[in-house]
């Protein structure tokens, strides 16, 4: 073999080897790479349809806005410990505290539900969820404060009660459950924390008062609103007698505007007078009622 020829193979082998160490060290650094993730691929790794979902779920979870407290603020609302019978407690602070805990649970049980359906919405559905939830958090506070506002003690416990009551028929709406029927005790006190308060799932608020009789045996009855986050159109011919088969639909005051909307946050009264209930052929009254009735009755005034 020639001197050249020696020359150029010592060369190759100098060369080669080199490139072969550089492979052998690859493999470990490989393994580097998913060290701790008990051999799971890393996310970069993996692709599947799970995975992709987990990461959307994360975001979206990050992005959701969640009910934080007026009450108790700086977190969002959580579930804890409260007593079963907030009006059995000894002072008035303590009853709105109930209240105020029982709030808070039922808000905590809001958020879960809202986030759920936040995680699996479009973008433009997403934003929708959040601004109908900020609209309804906004108006419920304002909401009970217009209602009761009689200067007393009282006003602070009928308000908190009242915060139970708007988060309670949200949850409701959000979960598509039907609200039973609603059987209220009617009154003929103008007295805001003397009247049977409905809540409806929108978180308008709705009382009836028995003001006078009129001249034919009726009745005159003054139906008092509190409008909602999406305020309240008030509609007459939802709002009638009924005892049985025997229907009174009244006839509305002139102050009565039909489909007039009341804004959120603001109180309005109208009058309707019942003017048949003379003719109700039925003596047994147990029955009979006031209704307030968009579709099927939610809500009875007896």
């Amino acid at each position: 073999m020639g001197l050249r020829e020696t020359m150029r193979r010592t060369r190759r082998k100098t060369l080669l080897v080199p490139a072969v160490a550089l492979v052998v060290l690859a493999v470990p650094l490989a393994g580097c790479g998913s060290s701790g993730s008990s051999g799971s691929p890393g996310p970069a790794a993996s692709s599947s349809p799970a995975a992709a979902g987990g990461t959307v779920s994360a975001a979206a979870a990050a992005s959701f806005v969640s009910i934080v407290e007026p009450f108790d603020p700086g977190h969002p609302a959580r579930a804890g410990s409260a007593p079963d019978s907030c009006g059995g407690q000894s002072t008035a602070i303590e009853i709105e505290r109930c209240y105020q805990a029982k709030t808070e649970n039922v808000d905590a049980q809001l958020d879960v539900a809202q986030s759920a359906r936040y995680s699996s919405a479009s973008p433009a559905e997403r934003k929708t969820i959040l601004a109908q939830d900020s609209a309804w958090l906004a108006a419920r506070a304002p909401v009970c404060a217009v209602a009761f506002n009689t200067g007393g003690t009282i006003d602070g416990i009928s308000a908190a009660a009242c915060l139970l009551d708007e988060s309670s028929a949200r949850l409701a709406a959000v979960k598509a459950i039907a609200p039973p029927e609603a059987r209220l005790k009617g009154t003929d006190s103008t007295d805001p924390n003397q009247l049977s308060w409905y809540t409806t799932p929108e978180g308008s608020r709705i009382a009836e008062i028995s003001t006078q009789g009129d001249q034919t045996g009726g009745a005159v009855v003054a139906w008092v609103i509190v409008g909602g986050a999406n305020g309240f159109v008030v509609n007459p011919r939802q709002f009638y007698f009924q005892d049985g088969s025997f229907t009174d639909p009244g006839v509305p005051e002139l102050s009565s505007p039909s489909y007039y909307r009341v804004p959120a946050g603001k109180e309005f009264e109208f009058s309707i007078d019942y003017s048949k209930l003379a003719k109700d052929p039925n003596a047994d009254k147990s029955a009979a009622g006031y209704l307030y009735a968009p579709g099927t009755p939610v809500a009875v005034w007896a």
